[in-house]
């Protein structure tokens, strides 16, 4: 490696930058582990801007600027270093590495703070690893994720205090060393660790419930959701998943209540959507339902190396955790669909478990809640809910909660919408909320639409589904109210054969107690003490002229012309 020959050039590429105000820095030369040199990384400072990181290689003996298209993965830096040494101590920055080698220590990077995505770990593979994190949210979130990779590839990893470094906001190696002018190799080995993660021998770690704080659930909607925690909103096409979510939204932004009637905490909300148009759509939804429009944030795409790129939440996860840490005080994150979220196979337990993680450790860290949108698969009517949802069961069986939402047709025509809760590990899993959607206008007089929240319902979710998407398929109400009908015309049957025969022939429990109110059913109790038991029985409508169900009979279109000026003699009809 001629390094005189990569200087050179790298004046010829920062010529055109320092016309617009920039200054060269640093230039760091990446090699293999026998030292063959493979590209070089050139960073600038602007007086005004941000800096800007430009590598640049060599190709048929001409130098390229951008990044080589490695073979597989991106490799580290120093790594002739790395190859004999035991103990390597990884940090934020080439500028760093530089420092620590100065000083006697064997230390490598993968660049920025989001650099670590694609790079090769390998050469790391089952040494003792030391991180140094920067002293700010993004260093812990890079340190954080670094910590698994190099679990995964057996390595002892141990981390410095920052925290007991009296560092300054962002501060790094490099201001311990301003601040330590002196230090030395030696003093460096006898920085404080974390204590947990001192590990004198192999094993499995234990801790004393004893030594535990124990903490609250911190309850954005008390019973509904959680912070720090990941929700699920399943349900089938066309029942306003996202702007159910949006509702929700829209109360946390502006301290506006729920559909209880609780009043939320105010606070920031990012929304990621790969289905709806942010402008056109989300926003004026925002709008019609009294949003703090200041408060939303949506994530439109990322900036790398290469300029602009779409967001893609399977890669991106840990850049999107720098950017909610600047925006702070985040309530919720809405990402729609949750299975973007997955890189592989989106039916597998195994993958679906571990593309989530980092994104539940992100909520778990940062104290905000998920709520990720997703779908019910076709055919799966009167399944318990949670099996329901698209792809593996492992979506259901990770999230907290979860949150169903069905829609149904009321006995005029009309729409009936309904938002329950399925499944809770933290408190209460049933019970809801009715809703509609109505059509709005926004000030700028855009057509919209938005949440009306209705009554709080009682019931399982899936015994309340059952019954929302019989009535949705045209009948399976009338078709239990027929069935009861039948059965009761001969007079009262005991309660508990009226429902065995009802069950059995395929009606809910629900359903049959609602068509039982419908029909006026009567149930009476026979006998007295333990030799008591109960028995329906259709209303008797012409016994008395008080007692008349005319109501009753005109769900079966009967009694339009009923008079009831006469008198009634009875047995005659």
């Amino acid at each position: 490696m001629n390094t005189d020959i990569i200087k050179e050039q790298a004046r010829a590429f920062a010529s055109s930058f320092i016309k617009q105000g920039y200054k060269p820095q640093s230039l760091h030369h990446y090699t293999s582990a026998e030292g063959e040199w493979l590209y070089s990384r050139m960073r600038l400072n602007h007086p005004e801007k941000t800096k800007i990181i430009r590598p640049f290689y060599q190709e048929n003996g001409n130098f390229i600027l951008g990044e080589p298209k490695f073979q597989g993965k991106k490799p580290l830096y120093q790594l002739p270093l790395i190859k004999d040494a035991d103990t390597v101590f990884w940090v934020e920055g080439e500028k760093k590495v530089d420092v620590l080698v100065g000083l006697g220590l064997v230390a490598t990077t993968s660049g920025g703070a989001t650099s670590h995505d694609g790079a090769d770990f390998e050469p790391l593979r089952g040494k003792r690893v030391v991180i140094w994190a920067d002293f700010d949210d993004s260093g812990k979130v890079h340190a954080g994720a670094v910590k698994a990779i190099l679990k995964g590839i057996h390595c002892e990893v141990i981390s410095i205090d920052v925290e007991s470094l009296n560092l300054p906001v962002k501060g790094d190696v490099v201001d311990w060393l301003q601040i330590n002018p002196l230090a030395t190799k030696e003093n460096v080995l006898a920085l404080p660790l974390l204590p947990q993660e001192i590990k004198a021998e192999q094993g499995v770690i234990l801790l004393k419930a004893s030594e535990l704080k124990p903490k609250p659930i911190n309850w954005i909607w008390d019973g509904w959701i959680a912070g720090g925690k990941f929700h699920l909103l399943g349900g089938v096409a066309g029942t306003g998943k996202t702007t159910i979510s949006l509702a929700l939204a829209s109360s946390i932004t502006n301290g506006g209540r729920f559909p209880d009637n609780t009043r939320s905490p105010s606070g920031n909300v990012v929304v990621w959507t790969g289905e709806d148009d942010i402008s056109d759509t989300l926003t004026p939804r925002l709008m019609a339902m009294g949003a703090n429009l200041d408060k939303v944030h949506f994530v439109q795409g990322v900036i790398g190396e290469d300029g602009e790129q779409p967001f893609n939440p399977s890669t991106d996860m840990l850049i999107l955790q720098q950017a909610i840490a600047k925006v702070g005080d985040v309530k919720l994150l809405i990402i729609d669909p949750i299975v973007s979220v997955v890189k592989g196979d989106s039916h597998k337990n195994a993958e679906v478990r571990k593309d989530l993680a980092p994104l539940i450790q992100m909520a778990e860290s940062m104290g905000f809640a998920i709520i990720g949108i997703t779908h019910f698969s076709k055919g799966t009517s009167g399944k318990e809910p949670i099996e329901r949802i698209t792809g593996s069961l492992a979506f259901g069986a990770v999230a907290r909660i979860v949150l169903v939402a069905s829609k149904s047709k009321s006995d005029d025509s009309e729409d009936v919408r309904i938002f329950l809760r399925a499944k809770s590990n933290i408190g209460a899993d049933n019970g809801g909320f009715e809703y509609s959607l109505e059509q709005a206008v926004t000030e700028g007089g855009i057509e919209t639409s938005r949440v009306l929240w209705g009554d709080a319902i009682e019931g399982s979710a899936r015994e309340l589904l059952v019954d929302a998407e019989d009535d949705s398929d045209g009948g399976s109400m009338a078709e239990c109210m027929q069935f009861l009908n039948s059965i009761l015309s001969n007079g009262e049957m005991p309660a508990t054969e009226v429902k065995k025969d009802c069950i059995g022939a395929g009606h809910s429990n629900s359903t049959m107690n609602r068509a039982k109110k419908k029909l006026g059913i009567e149930a009476k109790k026979i006998g007295i003490g333990r030799g008591s038991s109960w028995v329906w029985e259709m209303p008797k409508v012409f016994n008395n002229y008080k007692d008349t169900h005319t109501q009753n009979l005109r769900t079966f279109g009967e009694v339009e012309n009923l008079r009831t000026d006469l008198p009634i003699i009875e047995g005659e009809i």
